[in-house]
């Protein structure tokens, strides 16, 4: 034994105290001033220093102390898998062409080992480190024994350690031992046949090395059988890096790398065999409306929840991975495909349209599905999923709950995107975008008392295009922000002009949920108030009941901070998200806008109407003005007049018109409107 060392494992939290304990006791290695001295200097999580060594050169125990072993990254390897593993274990090394081996014996608090990773970790220590000389040993045991050489040699895995004394002379004959635990004894000397068996002299040597084996092999029991249960240790960790590598640590299904290769796989088949195969894309919409209304832990567990239902749905032979965020996929084998993909689309549907119960609460999902079919010229997995993604941009399109085959045809709508998302670019330097207003009438006497600024783009070449055709570019690519400071600024500049020229009324302006997520929205209200001139008690910001609900905390402060300006607030499309009106009093809202949907069931549907008056009647204890959207026709009205609606805007009333219309028509002075009197149809309906 060259020498045997106390490491410990000091934590930079624990540094200060190891250092005063070091400089109080330490005959090693002192700084200038006389504290001890962490070698190489430095910030780390953690020192592996030795808080006390013996050896056999004088100077090793003062050289020992203040080396931190674990900045060596191959020492450090080794001292925490001792730590891991709760096995001795040892690296050769040669220092100064000398070929020693280091063994590291791990040591625990307290009398019982450890049973698991965690609880090793955390009662680790330190370890007992042992440097071992053999090749000492060996030329001991050589001594007067010219032209002869033994090797000790161990191979286990990728690991050898190799120790060797003596010469071997030319037409030295070998013999070679195997002890079977890893290691191999081999003699050379100059007696063919028999080698060291030669004489007695020999066979004592022998004997002596073999018994020097021996006791080295009891030695390295514990470390060869170590090193066995590290390798498979190792092999165990190696496969549970794999598994995390290729599927999703929350759901555990494959993810997008292991899904890429299943579809290569299903690739190959389906050209050697001449099948079919289909990956399908399954897309929860607006889900992070729940999580910001219900919490990301919620989303989390929901998202486990629709992972298993899909899993129930399928059969053993599909593949079902998480592509991640809200979005899954599906991979249907050629050769178990016995239905159409339509028809598994279409049960995949059926059973994500049953509400989920989270945590206690009821919650209905809107769920997307496309399909793109593994023939033709899809030849890689890239281009498989860009016709499912195609897919799924129509089935969005097209409503709500439903599922879309891919066609080429629907190649040419993404083109016709692409080229409208670049046109975008230089729609507002290019003044293209217009706004159209939409009155807002008194139901009791049918007196304008407001407009809504609606937002058109007058394309070049393709005409005037409605906003659910460009506004989702818009949001997509952060345009959104800048365009909608000019629709603000714009609709706020008019209505103070219409103020001027004795026009009392609100404007409604829409904001949308990525305005809502930057503070510029603040800013940029209050830009349009200065700018024009107009009370800020005149202008409505209008937000849609989801995006009030994309990030609950942060949309308050700035709706209140808007609110503070001396705008109002109202919520758009109410009724078809996630909250409540009891939800509603944290937010500084001042009207309710009933979404189109109820209105025009109201004359059809008893629970509409019974839903239109709890609206109404809450509304009013919350002190909210209630406006209904989309009437177009008098029996509606007349419900709604009934059910005590304050406000109306609809088709019946009035259509979208652009400034210079609605002057002639409706302003200087504000009269009630006449029921069946023209209005010019310009536009299509909000």
């Amino acid at each position: 034994m060259d020498g045997l060392a106390y490491v410990e494992l000091v934590r930079a939290a624990d540094l200060p105290a190891f250092i005063a304990r070091a400089s109080a006791g330490s005959g090693g290695q002192l700084a200038a001033n006389g504290t001890f001295q962490v070698i190489p200097a430095g910030s780390r999580p953690f020192y592996c220093l030795a808080s006390g060594a013996v050896s056999r050169n004088a100077s090793g125990s003062a050289q020992m102390d203040g080396i931190d072993y674990c900045d060596s990254n191959a020492t450090k390897a080794l001292f925490l898998f001792a730590r891991d593993s709760g096995n001795g274990v040892y690296v050769p090394y040669v220092t100064q062409k000398v070929a020693y081996l280091l063994i590291d014996t791990p040591v625990y608090r307290g009398a019982v080992m450890p049973t698991t990773l965690a609880t090793r970790r955390e009662a680790f220590l330190g370890a007992i480190g042992m440097t071992v000389y053999p090749g000492l040993v060996l030329d001991r045991a050589l001594q007067g024994h010219r032209g002869t050489a033994v090797t000790f040699s161990y191979h286990a895995g990728s690991s050898t350690a190799v120790f060797s004394s003596g010469t071997a002379l030319k037409g030295a004959v070998s013999t070679m031992i195997n002890l079977h635990n890893g290691w191999t004894v081999t003699t050379f000397a100059l007696v063919a046949g028999g080698a060291v068996f030669s004489n007695a002299s020999a066979l004592a040597l022998l004997i002596t090395g073999i018994t020097l084996s021996l006791l080295l092999a009891i030695l390295f029991f514990v470390l060869t059988t170590s090193r066995a249960r590290a390798l498979r240790l190792v092999g165990e960790r190696t496969g549970e890096l794999r598994h995390q590598a290729l599927h999703d640590s929350l759901t555990g299904l494959p993810n997008r790398a292991l899904i890429m290769d299943r579809i290569e796989q299903l690739l190959v088949r389906n050209r050697r065999h001449g099948t079919l195969g289909a990956a399908l894309f399954i897309d929860l919409d607006d889900f992070k409306d729940v999580n910001d209304t219900l919490g990301h832990a919620a989303g989390d567990r929901l998202l486990v929840s629709v992972a298993a239902r899909l899993e129930g749905a399928l059969r053993d032979a599909d593949t079902i991975g998480r592509m991640g965020g809200d979005e899954f996929v599906v991979l249907i084998d050629g050769a178990s495909l016995q239905v159409a993909p339509e028809l598994v689309a279409e049960r995949l549907l059926d059973v994500m349209r049953r509400p989920f119960d989270l945590d206690g609460a009821t919650l209905p999902l809107i769920v997307n599905v496309s399909v793109g079919i593994a023939i033709g010229d899809r030849t890689s997995p890239g281009d498989l999923l860009r016709d499912a993604d195609v897919a799924l941009y129509e089935a969005k399109a097209s409503g709500k709950n439903r599922y879309e085959v891919f066609h080429p045809e629907m190649q040419t709508e993404v083109s016709r995107r692409t080229e409208l998302e670049f046109a975008l670019r230089s729609a507002l330097e290019g003044d293209q975008f217009r706004l159209v207003y939409q009155p807002i009438y008194n139901l009791d006497d049918l007196t304008v008392v407001g407009v809504e600024a609606l937002l058109r783009w007058e394309h070049p070449t393709q005409g005037l295009l409605q906003p659910d055709e460009f506004i989702p570019i818009l949001e997509q690519t952060g345009q959104i922000r800048e365009v909608g400071h000019w629709v603000l600024t714009t609709a706020c500049t008019q209505m103070a002009q219409w103020h001027n020229q004795g026009n009392a009324m609100d404007i409604s302006v829409n904001v949308s949920g990525r305005q809502l997520d930057s503070d510029d929205i603040i800013n940029h209200v209050r830009d349009a108030l200065n700018v024009s001139g107009l009370a800020a008690t005149s202008l409505i910001i209008e937000v849609t009941e989801t995006a009030l609900m994309r990030n609950t905390t942060a949309t308050a402060v700035r709706l209140a901070a808007i609110k503070e300006l001396g705008a109002k607030i109202a919520v758009d499309d109410f009724g078809t998200g996630y909250s409540s009106l009891a939800y509603l009093r944290q937010f500084p809202v001042d009207c309710l806008k009933i979404d189109r949907m109820f209105t025009n069931a109201i004359t059809t549907s008893p629970e509409s109407k019974a839903l239109i008056g709890t609206l109404v009647q809450l509304g009013k204890d919350l002190g909210l003005r209630t406006l209904a959207e989309g009437v177009e026709t008098t029996d509606e009205m007349d419900l709604l007049r009934d059910q005590h609606v304050d406000e109306a805007q609809g088709f019946l009333l009035a259509r979208p018109l652009d400034a210079e219309t609605f002057e002639a028509q409706l302003l200087a002075p504000i009269r009630p409107i006449v029921l069946g009197g023209p209005t010019p149809d310009v536009t299509p309906r909000k």
